[in-house]
């Protein structure tokens, strides 16, 4: 006699967040490195990310842990940047030429506070996921009760993505060094190498 058997979904307990309007902590500023970028009739290249990780307060049922949420980003402040949009509605208004030439310190944004919009999707392999469509301030009625979010840690999931952005940039850089078997010559390097911090 056949084994009854009720096949369902994974078995995993990873809940993405609920979509809807949150006030959420900058809890973590992470340096991705480099990542190979591909667009449709374009060379593939390399570009610089980061991730700006967001605590809300939410907590999966099943195992009681914060659903922090992510979002990631090109490390450019250039006036078409996502990152430059994405900071400039949360900040409220936009960044001057001196800032920008100044550059913007994104570990500063660790503890701050915004209103975040989260929606869900689904991805082609059919997993749910969340994803911050928008953040802007918190206005001043919503301030008191803000969260202090002093027992996070960063999740495995950031690490391995690093991983795997460095190899693919690994990868990428080798396919795209010289074949020629000639010798480096160091009186081609660029003049302002003594400029590097090391």
């Amino acid at each position: 006699m056949s084994d009854q058997i009720n096949a369902k979904g994974s078995d995993s307990k990873f809940r993405p967040h609920p979509s809807g309007q949150f006030i959420g902590v900058c809890v973590d500023t992470i340096d991705l490195g480099d990542n190979v970028e591909t667009f449709a009739g374009q060379p593939s290249k390399l570009a610089h990310k980061c991730a700006l990780v967001f605590r809300t307060g939410e907590r999966n049922e099943e195992t009681g842990d914060y659903i922090d949420i992510g979002r990631e980003f090109t490390v450019s402040m250039g006036e078409k940047a996502n990152l430059r949009k994405f900071l400039e509605q949360w900040r409220g208004k936009a960044y001057d030429a001196e800032q920008i030439e100044a550059g913007v310190p994104l570990h500063k944004l660790t503890n701050q506070a915004g209103l975040l919009t989260v929606a869900q999707e689904t991805s082609k392999q059919g997993r749910k996921y969340a994803k911050i469509t928008a953040c802007v301030g918190v206005p001043k009625q919503m301030k008191d009760g803000i969260g202090k979010y002093t027992d996070y840690v960063r999740a495995d999931y950031w690490d391995e993505k690093k991983k795997g952005y460095a190899e693919a940039a690994r990868k990428f850089r080798a396919e795209q060094s010289p074949t020629s078997d000639d010798e480096f010559d160091e009186t081609q390097a660029d003049a302002n190498d003594s400029d590097l911090p090391f």
